[in-house]
């Protein structure tokens, strides 16, 4: 089997058509399908079993499960997946057919993953930043820190199903921002990959999601999903600049990103939440021995001059927090996800 493409779907009738209209014209013996119902309460599932009882290819697999988030879904794929490569494709979005032909040409490279473009917005995508080409990490160490700094999108790759297996690199469940762990801990694995510079994966935003919607007990999430990358990532740390490059990572997906998502000029509770989430990243800082300053790297971000004013008054103001927020975030996760 060359190629399994993997999608989770939750209460995605309405957002999912177009993908599915996708992979009904795929008729390649070599490609499977693998659907994944994550314990949808609409009409969800019985839309995947009519998919795959008009599908032209024999090749398609729906699974019903009781809702463990997409990374729980995707881990419930990648049990019964058996193609060389895994495509984890998002519901909600669409994918380009020429990828297989592609990925079918360079099978016998066995490349640890294939990263395409994507189209978002209109605009071609390089979530890479890196010039298409085939890269060996053995020949150019440098690729190394770089993946740690920039992996780019998860759903832009397909990635070499052993790799996963042999280095048990699977999703954290019962969670959001599933991807984020993952560009702490593949960088550690990969000896060679392709980058072609051909679009294959369509991002749309049309949709709302609960990664882009207003914040909510889930948005939360970015917090365990980052510390669970960081203590994974970590005991396979082999010098100073991977190690450099861990702990930008993990301030960029524990503490900037969470703190931007409840950014409010005016004060609101929003402040109270920014300050939590400041005062559990000193706790982590110290948990794990972290010696870049959060104020640096708060100062070498992109955004607005104003933007970086803001965060360093909030990281002023969250010492009034004082007290161990452990449990608080912990109560959210569980009652987000009724655990």
């Amino acid at each position: 089997m060359l190629l399994s493409i993997i999608t989770p779907f939750f209460n995605a009738e309405q957002n999912s058509k177009r993908l599915l209209k996708t992979l009904s014209v795929i008729d390649q013996t070599d490609v499977e399908i693998i659907l994944i119902n994550d314990g949808s309460t609409d009409s969800t599932y019985s839309m995947l079993k009519d998919f795959k009882s008009s599908a032209s290819s024999d090749n398609v697999t729906v699974i019903d499960q009781d809702n463990k988030g997409p990374g729980g879904a995707r881990n419930s794929g990648l049990k019964v997946a058996k193609g060389d490569y895994v495509w984890f494709v998002d519901c909600d979005d669409d994918i380009k057919l020429e990828a297989i032909d592609i990925i079918r040409d360079n099978v016998h490279k066995n490349y640890d993953f294939i990263d395409f473009n994507i189209i978002r917005e209109k605009n071609v995508v390089n979530s890479m930043n890196v010039e298409a080409g085939e890269y060996n990490i053995s020949n150019t160490p440098e690729i190394s820190a770089l993946l740690l700094s920039n992996f780019g999108n998860i759903s832009s790759k397909v990635i070499r199903r052993e790799l996963i297996n042999e280095n048990e690199v699977y999703y954290p469940e019962y969670c959001v921002y599933e991807d984020n762990p993952l560009r702490f801990i593949y960088p550690f694995f990969i000896k060679s990959f392709l980058k072609s510079e051909v679009v294959s994966y369509i991002h749309q935003l049309e949709f709302d999601s609960v990664t882009r919607s207003k914040p909510n007990l889930r948005t939360l999430d970015r917090l365990y999903t980052a510390e669970y990358g960081l203590n994974k990532a970590i005991k396979l740390v082999k010098n100073n600049t991977e190690m450099e490059a861990l702990e930008e990572k993990f301030i960029e997906k524990f503490l900037i990103e969470p703190s931007m998502k409840y950014f409010s000029i005016r004060p609101s509770t929003s402040w109270v939440t920014t300050w939590r989430i400041m005062k559990q990243y000193r706790d982590m800082e110290k948990k794990y021995g972290i010696k870049i300053r959060p104020t640096e790297a708060i100062k070498a971000t992109k955004y607005h001059p104003k933007v970086k004013s803001y965060l360093l008054i909030q990281w002023k103001l969250s010492r009034s927090i004082r007290t161990n927020q452990t449990k608080y975030f912990e109560n959210i996760r569980k009652k987000a996800w009724n655990l």
